[in-house]
């Protein structure tokens, strides 16, 4: 009959709990940084998107989710009680009118900057794990 092997490093407890406070400030700052870029996307869609009455302007949103690493940003929906619903016709097209996108180039515009804050954000993480 064979009997198992523990073993138990002494400090474990000390690096999970610094591991564990590690990704949550990991998360926090890859919140933040999503924050700072969906709002600089909106900020660049409202001056992309075509004006005429301000209404779909006014429905460009960011979002953030405060449980997940998601974000995003929208445009359309109501607005002052006016139903912006042609949001999709504006970005897409129509069969009568070409696309005026605004949202799509906006987001490609800051593409590139979103993925190199949170790159940095992990090296961050990283390098602060290594040297403790």
């Amino acid at each position: 009959m064979s009997h198992p092997i523990n073993i138990r490093v002494e400090g474990t407890n000390e690096l999970i709990r610094d591991l564990r406070k590690a990704r949550i400030d990991v998360q926090e700052d890859a919140r933040k940084v999503l924050k700072e870029m969906a709002d600089k996307i909106a900020d660049d869609a409202r001056r992309r998107v075509p004006v005429d009455t301000g209404a779909l302007r006014r429905t460009i949103r960011p979002w953030v989710s405060k449980k997940t690493l998601d974000a995003s940003v929208s445009a359309g929906g109501k607005s002052g009680g006016v139903d912006v619903y042609y949001a999709h016709f504006v970005e897409h097209s129509t069969k009568k009118k070409p696309a005026r996108p605004f949202l799509y180039p906006s987001g490609r515009a800051h593409e590139q900057e979103t993925e190199a804050r949170l790159t940095a954000v992990m090296y961050e993480a990283l390098r602060k794990g290594v040297e403790g």
